[in-house]
């Protein structure tokens, strides 16, 4: 056996035998660079122990399809054999897909993406399915493996089962994600009995497809729970001021590179990363994709703070030192807070798109449909995309969404998550505090 000790699962292991293809997907370059790129980007700014990497991640949710997939393949229920057949048929290609499924994130999170305009996901298919040791040892196993695994982050392979597993709202990936960001970061309001959760699973058809969701009885507490330990991460967590200050800054620090080579400055900036922005998505961008991490970008940002211009170098050492903009939480009039902004420019020498930094929820990079949409109450269960919702049967196997059958939930999902204002620096916040 392979085996691993994790914070969150413990034991995590691997038959060296019947469980090889996982063992060679681990020990490719591809999949090793993932120990390399914090999987909170810069929550570790608020949370100091929120230091966990992707790789820690992707063994936890490969560890919870196993366990999911033992769990529902003993179902008994009424027309669940197709769906166990369908499910023990394609385990090692749901298990793959699980160890895979973040393989393309890239340094800072999701800061990357909007440099690149190239979303995480279009680079893990690319890793899966290009020239990458991933794909060598995926095609071992079985040729054409490496575009059924794509299939399947993509959304678009025929097991549905599969897919839903993986992605939906009661998925393995947001299941270890939420146990793992809430113990890293200490925050036990993330927490929720996994145990009972796996015990209440259940099959269940919607529409005539498989649906995996809880048994009405023994899941409806869990099931709370689980949704309840997303709403407060997101608003306590994800949605932190202080991890979005940090996230705003290097945006506009990556902006602010930008200016200076398109104005001809020198300014230097990983050769990787040129090279990934002239030639984009293609087999050469990705060669270079894969050699950035977080350790690589934070090297240049050292080399920024010590850059001539007075901007990039301000914004560099604010995230190299944490002292990170303030938010600003008081209401003010626009007018009076563009004036304030004229005069701290005049003052710092920092222009106004520098010194205030619009933020709406709409513009992070964490998002839940399921917390953050409210449901139409005339829509009934076949009218949404069933992955969208979270099912419980009950013993004849009628579906119930459970916010119909919740208070709790209901409550939440009517309830939208509002986090709106300006970030500021020290200075500017100061004249606000004294006219408001």
């Amino acid at each position: 056996m392979k085996v691993f000790r994790d914070p969150v699962h413990n034991i995590i292991q691997f038959d060296k035998q019947d469980e090889r293809l996982i063992i060679d997907l681990l020990d490719t370059p591809e999949f090793q660079r993932l120990r390399h790129i914090r999987q909170l980007g810069f929550s570790f700014l608020t949370y100091p122990g929120a230091e966990h990497s992707r790789f820690s991640h992707s063994l936890g949710v490969i560890h919870v399809m196993k366990r999911f997939i033992e769990k529902l393949s003993r179902s008994k229920e009424k027309d669940a054999k197709r769906f166990v057949e369908e499910i023990n048929d394609q385990r090692m290609l749901a298990l793959v897909a699980a160890l895979l499924h973040d393989i393309g994130h890239g340094p800072f999170s999701h800061a990357l993406e909007r440099i690149t305009k190239v979303r995480h996901e279009r680079w893990t298919v690319k890793i899966i399915t290009g020239d990458t040791m991933v794909k060598e040892v995926l095609e071992s196993y079985r040729t054409g493996f490496s575009e059924e695994v794509a299939e399947v982050i993509r959304r678009t392979h025929s097991s549905k089962a599969v897919v839903k597993l993986l992605s939906s709202q009661l998925d393995t990936d947001r299941i270890d994600y939420l146990l793992r960001d809430s113990k890293l970061t200490g925050a036990g309001y993330g927490t929720f009995d996994l145990e009972w959760l796996i015990n209440s699973l259940r099959l269940g058809s919607i529409n005539g497809e498989m649906e995996v969701g809880l048994d009405l009885d023994k899941g409806k507490s869990i099931a709370e729970d689980f949704v309840m330990a997303r709403y407060y991460m997101y608003v306590n967590v994800y949605f932190h001021k202080t991890t979005r200050s940090a996230e705003l800054l290097v945006e506009k620090i990556f902006e602010r590179v930008s200016e200076l080579k398109t104005g001809g400055v020198p300014v230097e900036i990983p050769d990787d990363l040129q090279q990934l922005l002239e030639m984009g998505l293609s087999d050469e961008g990705l060669f270079h994709y894969l050699k950035l991490d977080d350790h690589i970008i934070w090297y240049f940002l050292s080399r920024w703070a010590k850059h001539d211009d007075p901007i990039l170098s301000d914004l560099s050492k604010r995230l190299l030192n944490r002292k990170l903009y303030k938010i600003i939480l008081r209401s003010m009039d626009w007018f009076t807070l563009m004036e304030l902004a004229k005069n701290a420019e005049k003052s710092h020498g920092i222009p106004q798109k520098y010194l205030l930094l619009r933020d709406e929820i709409s513009s992070s990079s964490y998002k839940d449909t399921y917390i953050m949409h409210k449901p139409h109450d005339f829509e009934g269960p076949q009218e949404q995309e069933a992955s969208e919702q979270i099912f419980l049967f009950d013993e004849e196997g009628k579906e119930y969404e459970l916010s119909q059958v919740s208070d709790v939930i209901k409550t939440i999902r009517n309830k939208q998550i509002i986090r709106e204002g300006y970030y500021v620096p020290e200075y500017l916040r100061d004249a606000i505090l004294e006219v408001d």
